[in-house]
């Protein structure tokens, strides 16, 4: 179980440093005036756009907005949470890890409807919005079922203790 749940820790931490990343510098210009960013992320976030064919950065649909402001305000900062919470080897890291998963697995549901039906998604864009459903799978999977084990104590944590 030790190294399932290393591998498990190492994806949930991979992917939750990729989003304490890009989400700031790269997924903020679509909501965010792009005189905030320097030209070089505005430059990466364009090559990007055009690269992968991913027209939702490029036309912004209103519930991709939506989307984007909630990765700032929710999703960020658990990735930020969840980098220290899993190397620091916190118990709440499974909580937040499985936020971060719920979190996660509900906007790639609503994502993934739209880059398949609207039949405007290239291979590659599905490919690589897809290793999101990865990142969902694994940090629920940490949440639910690869708890920390708690330190032994003599008694079971809700006895009941006699009254003197």
């Amino acid at each position: 179980m030790g190294l399932i749940s290393g591998l498990v820790d190492a994806v949930v931490v991979l992917f939750s440093a990729v989003l304490a990343v890009a989400v700031p510098l790269i997924d903020a210009q679509t909501v965010l005036p792009g005189s905030l960013f320097p030209a070089p992320l505005v430059g990466l976030k364009q090559w990007y756009g055009e690269e992968y064919g991913d027209y939702l950065m490029a036309e912004k649909p209103h519930f991709f907005v939506g989307l984007v402001w909630v990765e700032i305000a929710f999703l960020w900062p658990l990735s930020l949470a969840n980098i220290y919470g899993i190397l620091a080897r916190r118990r709440w890291s499974a909580t937040t890890s499985l936020m971060a998963g719920i979190s996660t697995a509900t906007s790639m549901a609503a994502l993934m409807a739209e880059l398949k039906l609207s039949g405007k998604a290239s291979d590659r864009l599905i490919q690589t919005y897809s290793l999101f459903w990865v990142f969902a799978l694994f940090a629920t999977l940490r949440g639910l079922i690869l708890r920390p084990r708690r330190a032994s104590t003599s008694q079971p944590p809700f006895a009941r203790r006699k009254r003197a």
